[in-house]
């Protein structure tokens, strides 16, 4: 018995392999793709004793050999998804049965519609595997796992819009800003100046509420209405909601985070992306994964945001922690990306990363100097210490050559080649399952012994 049949005209042949494609590592797929010998039995066969029938929809879905095959398949299930691929309408009399809008659909994995699909196939068939890690986000945009380099006005080596002068010159891929500071920073002028010709050479910025800033700064005047004057600008690509205290009822806290994004929602014109929070003792932790998933199946998210300091204590809870959440969201039919708040130190990342995360966000790359032999970050003036110990590229001899690179600009693109590198790394090594070794290879001086006896449920 199959858990999908694929019913489609053979001019959608290549949508009908690609949704196979993404489909068969989670449930058993059947179309006719798979006869050998005389095709009527066999399709009348499997049209039996499938939990679910996928029929492709378009123009020319109104032939004989479709409009057949769902009549077979009305004879034994109800479980029939029409997918929509051209706004064409399902042939008669099969257009009362439930539909997805696929018309924008590419084949991405992470498009809202597939995303769709998967949970009305887990609906009727339970999924035979975990849902596979998704390596692309925000359309094909955003390869993942990744690091966003953040901009504060709080404690960094630079002035808002110089650090964003900076990520535009490296071309670095992805950015965080805060809404903060597009609101009230004197240079914002000059910051809208600067996201404006980072986006149209294709970067990527993810906006946040502004909290952080505002409490570090003790500015409490920092309201909803200066985050919806942000929203309004328009500088973003996604943006974080504006957070909400938690509840201590794992139901009620899923119901606000829910509420915040569609309030923010009305703001935006591009996805606005949930918070999680919980107390900070160890009924809070406990809940996180339940609420998450809640989350999840509610509002099915390009990403979930968590800070990490929310994940516990120490690096060992937190990975634990991460690990639980992952293994919640396992259960569901299909990928939910993770995203931790303030977590740009590589060690962190490699540990986390592993856990189950998939993106990041820091402020280390303008605050510190890595040591790129090691991963470790260092005082901002100890980067003569470390400046020859990474692979030099064409981009740092240019950096040294211009003698007009202030010292912070120096390591700042030091430590912006580092980052970039080691998402690449790290992209490269998640992809393949080597989590360990790119842990190990990270955190020079941590063998994989000691890497299992500190992290077991991460690394058996």
């Amino acid at each position: 018995m199959s858990d999908v049949y694929i019913v489609y005209p053979k001019e959608n042949l290549a949508t009908t392999e690609r949704l196979h494609e993404l489909l068969s590592p989670q449930w058993e797929v059947w179309w006719d793709d798979n006869i050998v010998g005389d095709w009527r039995p066999a399709i009348e066969e499997n049209l039996a004793n499938t939990k679910c029938i996928v029929a492709l929809i378009s123009a020319f879905s109104g032939k004989a050999t479709v409009t057949e095959e769902l009549r077979i398949g009305q004879q034994h299930t109800s479980n029939i998804i029409a997918l929509s691929l051209d706004g064409t309408a399902a042939p008669y009399p099969f257009g009362s049965v439930t539909s997805i809008d696929f018309r924008t659909w590419q084949g991405e994995a992470d498009h809202p519609g597939f995303l769709q699909l998967q949970r009305k196939i887990g609906r009727v068939a339970a999924p035979r595997a975990k849902p596979d890690r998704l390596q692309v986000t925000a359309a094909g945009r955003l390869p993942i796992p990744n690091v966003f380099m953040s901009v504060s006005s709080h404690e960094t080596q630079f002035d808002p819009a110089d650090a964003l002068t900076v990520l535009k010159v490296h071309n670095t891929s992805s950015i965080l800003v805060s809404a903060y500071d597009l609101v009230k920073s004197p240079d914002r002028e000059n910051m809208i100046k600067e996201i404006k010709t980072y986006r149209e050479n294709g970067g990527f910025v993810l906006m946040d509420s502004g909290n952080y800033e505002a409490t570090r700064l003790n500015d409490e005047d920092w309201k909803p209405s200066h985050f919806k004057q942000a929203l309004a600008e328009a500088l973003h690509d996604w943006a974080f909601i504006f957070d909400t205290k938690p509840s201590k009822d794992p139901q009620v806290a899923i119901r606000q985070v829910i509420r915040a994004v569609k309030r923010d929602s009305k703001h935006s014109t591009v996805p606005v992306i949930p918070i999680v929070h919980v107390e900070q003792n160890e009924r809070g932790l406990a809940q996180l994964p339940e609420i998450v998933r809640g989350v999840s199946e509610q509002l099915n998210p390009p990403v979930i945001a968590i800070a990490e300091r929310e994940l516990g204590a120490g690096m060992a809870t937190r990975a634990k922690t991460m690990k639980r959440i992952r293994a919640e969201l396992n259960e569901l039919p299909y990928y939910q990306p993770i995203h931790l708040l303030g977590t740009g130190n590589p060690w962190s990342i490699a540990v986390l990363v592993a856990a189950g995360a998939d993106t990041f966000d820091g402020l280390e790359w303008c605050r510190f100097a890595v040591d790129p032999a090691h991963g470790r970050l260092h005082h901002f003036q100890h980067f003569d210490f470390f400046k020859n110990k990474g692979e030099r590229t064409p981009f740092l001899d240019m950096v040294d050559a211009d003698h007009a690179i202030k010292y912070a600009g120096r390591v700042a693109f030091y430590n912006l080649e580092y980052y970039a590198e080691f998402g690449r790394l790290m992209r490269e090594m998640i992809s393949t399952k080597d989590a360990e070794l790119f842990a190990t290879g990270t955190m020079r001086g941590i063998g994989f012994q000691e890497l299992r006896k500190l992290f077991p449920e991460i690394f058996p």
